[in-house]
């Protein structure tokens, strides 16, 4: 079986027949996870992934030689990314039913539309899912996946739980963002030891700290279940304005590396927005969000046109 066929067929199982049954079978459960599935969290680490491959493709100068089969195995890391994902929202959701019963009152065991052994099962199965797919795709995807696996658990479960002390747990969030980069920069054909240090510690500092925003909604379940975010520590208006400053420090950052006179601009431009919406009342995280991940992305489009 050619490169592109194995890989073919992985993707029409993993995207088509698998939630096929998982729908007929369990369409209540179904229904719980999809509606809960954190769309703008997962493209935040699909877009560090195409970050990481382009990284690689500018460095060797090898845009012109993505194939199909290449566009097949990002493909297949973005849903293993997925799976893992929806393991890492279960997990997260029963850790924090206390806290989301004040500040999430939308999500499924919250609302009680399913019950909690089955839908921890279904997280367990889409992990194993996501550890099978990348194993069978790649050694290194599967590590990827692996590490960011237990990245996320020791952030929100028992006994590490470490979301609840300020700095550290953004930081795992970090290294969780870098291990998806340096994923997508070994993929397209990189090697660890190659990647580049500048950006390395782009993703691991100002980015990590810019990304408390996340925080911004759930300040008062955290603070009532003793979860110690920056904005339940420092109170909102001092987080408002050490995240501010991380955003601002971002894309100026972002700018200095790619020492492209015509993307200051642009750089300064998408940080006044960013920080426009973190302080426009009422709060809302998808404008935010929007702006990061369109930031994230066109890092992407302005490594292929600088």
């Amino acid at each position: 079986m050619s490169p592109s066929i194995y890989s073919c067929s992985l993707l029409i199982i993993t995207v088509v027949i698998l939630p096929l049954l998982f729908f007929i079978f369990q369409k209540k459960l179904f229904k719980a996870i999809v509606s809960d599935i954190r769309l703008g969290r997962i493209l935040h680490y699909i877009a560090l992934m195409v970050f990481g491959a382009s990284l690689f493709f500018k460095a060797a100068g090898a845009y012109d030689k993505i194939t199909l089969d290449t566009l097949i195995l990002f493909c297949l890391f973005a849903v293993t990314l997925v799976y893992a994902a929806v393991f890492a929202i279960v997990t997260n959701n029963i850790e924090d039913l206390e806290a989301d019963k004040i500040t999430n009152p939308y999500r499924p065991l919250v609302k009680n539309t399913v019950q909690q052994r089955p839908y921890f099962l279904a997280g367990i199965i889409c992990l194993s899912v996501a550890l099978l797919t990348a194993i069978l795709v790649n050694v290194g995807l599967f590590i990827s996946i692996l590490l960011i696996s237990i990245g996320y658990y020791i952030y929100s479960c028992k006994p590490f739980r470490l979301k609840r002390i300020p700095f550290l747990s953004k930081f795992i969030i970090g290294l969780n963002s870098l291990t998806v980069t340096v994923g997508g920069f070994c993929l397209a054909g990189g090697q660890p030891g190659d990647f580049p240090l500048v950006w390395l510690i782009f993703i691991l500092f100002p980015l990590s700290l810019s990304a408390n925003f996340v925080d911004l909604k759930d300040i008062e379940g955290d603070r009532q279940t003793g979860i110690k975010t920056l904005p339940v520590f420092f109170g909102e208006k001092k987080a408002l304005v050490i995240i501010s400053v991380s955003t601002f420090i971002t894309y100026i950052f972002a700018g200095v590396i790619l020492n492209v006179f015509w993307v200051y601009p642009l750089v300064i431009l998408s940080a006044v927005l960013h920080i426009w919406f973190l302080f426009k009342k009422p709060y809302k995280e998808a404008p935010v969000f929007f702006v990061f991940l369109t930031g994230i992305f066109g890092l992407s489009v302005l490594l292929y046109l600088s």
